[in-house]
């Protein structure tokens, strides 16, 4: 969601929307280079360095996601571009106060930032950008991306997703219409969010499954942060793609995907009754992919591409050098009805419960739940790791551990960092790069 001229702008709002009413950006969990890489040789992808990379984020905003990157990654290059002069200079006065080297900012346009950069990337971060630009704007960047990705590197995107996408479109178009005649980007986006509270009021009391979608759509609009709101609903330019589309559309730039960066959170899990029903239904037209989507209501993808080609022999991990991290805490036996475990039983703080029927492993779910952020490496406290690999993925899918390649110096959060962002913004982020409101403890 980042440049682009914006058609219905008044004469004071002329020129970049993101000056008239700038983003409200956040750190990107899954866009740390780690998270990135990890999921890469779960997924039989390439493994980039985990040392001294270059790091390039295209749409960067105020620098919400790559400045807490960089200060925890003293040894590594990050390089933030953004049309949005107001953007960026918030981003270096931000740069400024954290005393970073090893980060810098440009504010350029995608299509004249290649001669800028120099040189070429491991991780190429673009979160919530390519929907939101024109055709010609999003193959400039891609074009960019292609000619500066190391080979063997990572490129991270996300964009709106077909079908689902095309229901909050409807909205979009509701709410630009409500309001295409009052002057000024915020006050369209506080008028819209006032309509948007409205209309779901009114079809709350209606039980109907069109009107209880309808009314959930409107009800987040009418919640969400404004500029949000204004450059998510009320932009001119927002596209969504089906997900075969979009892999053509990356193909013919010599893009090969590798899995969807958030395959582990709520965000980018398929229900497997969903995906069975996808494989079951006999549709023909469609592929698995796009099945998967129209049956799950997906609005939104964030995939990990690649620029070499897949090799299944290259699968990595999980092995002993990983580090496990999990929250799952025992449940004694008289918290379960019938009393004694016939195997153990662990929760989660979601409250969701897993079985483990390996004593090795619950052996080790055990030792690590007290350390938790802290990971431990898997060859210390998993005897046999190649036997409980596949339990370890599943679990690591599901949300209910991580696996990770690498752990930070230190699990806890930076005082200075979090000092500077509580004042920028009410959170802090960890060095594990998850967002935490600022009145919260610990890492």
């Amino acid at each position: 969601m980042r440049p682009g001229s914006d058609k219905r702008c008044t004469d004071a709002e002329a020129g970049n929307p993101y000056d008239a009413f700038p983003y409200r950006s956040s750190p990107i969990e899954w866009s740390a280079p780690e998270r990135l890489a990890a999921c890469s040789a779960l997924h039989a992808g390439p493994l980039p360095r985990l040392t001294g990379y270059r790091v390039l984020e295209l749409g960067c905003g105020d620098g919400a996601n790559l400045l807490p990157l960089a200060h925890y990654r003293e040894h590594s290059e990050f390089v933030g571009v953004d049309s949005s002069q107001v953007a960026i200079g918030r981003a270096e006065q931000r740069r400024r106060q954290l005393r970073l080297g090893n980060v810098r900012f440009i504010a350029v346009d995608f299509t004249a930032a290649g001669e800028l950069l120099g040189g070429s990337f491991d991780f190429i971060i673009a979160h919530g950008v390519v929907s939101w630009v024109s055709p010609p704007v999003r193959d400039a960047l891609l074009e960019l991306c292609a000619r500066r990705l190391a080979p063997g590197g990572l490129f991270y995107l996300n964009y709106n997703t077909n079908p689902g996408w095309k229901v909050r479109g409807m909205v979009r178009r509701s709410l630009l219409a409500h309001t295409a005649h009052i002057r000024g980007l915020r006050e369209r986006a506080e008028a819209a969010q006032a309509v948007a509270r409205s209309v779901a009021a009114s079809m709350a009391s209606i039980d109907h499954a069109y009107c209880r979608l309808m009314a959930h759509e409107y009800t987040f609009v009418g919640g969400a942060d404004p500029s949000y709101v204004a450059h998510e609903f009320l932009a001119p330019e927002n596209h969504a793609y089906w997900r075969s589309d979009f892999a053509r559309l990356m193909a013919a730039r010599g893009f090969r995907w590798v899995a969807d960066a958030d395959f582990n959170y709520d965000t980018g899990r398929v229900p497997d009754d969903v995906a069975d029903r996808a494989i079951d239904s006999g549709l023909v037209g469609l592929t698995r992919e796009d099945m998967l989507d129209l049956i799950g209501y997906r609005q939104l993808h964030s995939p990990i591409f690649t620029n070499v080609a897949a090799d299944p022999a290259s699968e990595r991990g999980p092995c002993p050098s990983w580090f496990l991290a999990s929250p799952l805490v025992p449940v004694a036996p008289g918290e379960r009805p019938g009393g004694q475990l016939a195997n153990r039983f662990f929760r989660h703080p979601s409250g969701y419960e897993v079985e483990v029927k390996e004593q090795p492993l619950a052996s080790a779910l055990e030792t690590v739940a007290p350390l938790w952020p802290r990971g431990v490496r898997l060859g210390e406290v998993v005897e046999n790791v190649p036997r409980s690999a596949e339990d370890l993925r599943l679990l690591h899918r599901h949300g209910m551990l991580e696996l990770r390649l690498a752990e930070p110096a230190s699990p806890e959060a930076s005082a200075v960092l979090r000092a500077c962002e509580g004042e920028w913004g009410g959170h802090y982020t960890s060095p594990y790069h998850t967002r935490h409101l600022a009145q919260q403890t610990g890492a």
